[in-house]
């Protein structure tokens, strides 16, 4: 049985405009709700609305839910566009408290970095209160990762936590300050790459230069104000910011040439690969079974627990 749904608030979260083989202009739309759900949407002739809708645009919904291939989707009548309304209260979040996880991810470095330069380096950038407040509230990924707000915050908390254990098992091989403050910047070029105003949408910056060379832009910066600053340490955390995503083709400018960097990359990727696996089972309402097939990791995925 359909459900009608009359002035639903929501956020625009993607939209492509298209028209039909008769020529007649329609919509699909992602819209997110103030609790984080996401919805698919269809709208016919849309060219009978009052504005032009766009991403990021909060609007008001009628609609009828519909089962369409298995999937729940809105089959839309109208919208209106609501002027006053928040739309970070339609972003989808992380489940944690975000300053908890500032005060831990700081803790762990002050307690566990004892390099005084590589300590100075991590002190200016939680000292940059402008810098810190995108690092706290950006997504980790537009749509694969952590893609929510407070989700980079999420991933380098992980990231770090996960680092200390690898430093400490490995600890005859590695340099455990430079595997930390790696971590620690590993992603912080997304803060630039990534815009969270409108819903979840790449920079011009990210789309020219993309947040690996941006993130060493911003750690060099820091480093340029740190007196006598060993410059093999700047670019040992300059090669790890490069070379995190393992592959050529994956994005890495150079692949991993220090246990730090191999390292790194694993536990980035994991962490990332973990948060994608939870997200479709959660998308997808599955407490046990299998997945629809995923087309970014090319697989179904079994959940069993």
């Amino acid at each position: 049985m359909n459900l009608n749904i009359s002035a639903e608030k929501y956020m625009i979260f993607e939209i492509n405009k298209n028209v039909t083989k008769d020529n007649r202009p329609y919509l699909r739309v992602v819209l997110t709700d103030k609790e984080g759900g996401q919805h698919n949407g269809i709208m016919f002739d849309s060219n009978k609305l009052e504005f032009d809708p766009e991403k990021g645009d909060v609007v008001a919904v009628d609609a009828v839910v519909q089962n369409y291939n298995g999937q729940l989707q809105l089959k839309i009548s109208n919208m209106k566009k609501l002027e006053n309304e928040s739309r970070i209260d339609f972003l989808p979040k992380t489940k944690y408290n975000i300053q908890d996880m500032v005060t831990e991810i700081k803790t762990i470095l002050d307690s566990e970095i004892k390099d005084s330069n590589i300590k100075k380096l991590v002190n200016l950038f939680f000292g940059d209160s402008k810098t810190l407040k995108l690092f706290k509230y950006m997504p980790a990924a537009k749509n694969i990762h952590h893609a929510y707000v407070g989700g980079l915050l999420e991933h380098t908390l992980s990231v770090v936590k996960l680092a200390v254990k690898m430093a400490d098992y490995y600890s005859a091989y590695v340099n455990k300050d430079l595997l930390l403050v790696g971590a620690l910047f590993h992603d912080v070029g997304k803060i630039f790459e990534l815009n969270a105003e409108k819903g979840f949408d790449y920079t011009d910056q990210g789309k020219l230069i993309g947040h690996l060379l941006l993130g060493i832009e911003l750690v060099n910066g820091y480093i340029s104000e740190i007196e006598q600053f060993p410059s093999e340490y700047k670019y040992i955390i300059g090669h790890m910011i490069a070379s995190h995503h393992g592959l050529l083709e994956f994005g890495s400018p150079k692949k991993p040439k220090t246990v730090e960097a191999l390292i790194l990359h694993f536990i980035d990727d994991m962490d990332a690969k973990i948060n994608t696996f939870n997200t479709i089972f959660g998308k997808e309402d599955i407490d046990s079974g299998w997945s629809s097939y995923d087309r970014l990791l090319e697989r179904q995925l079994y959940k069993h627990y």
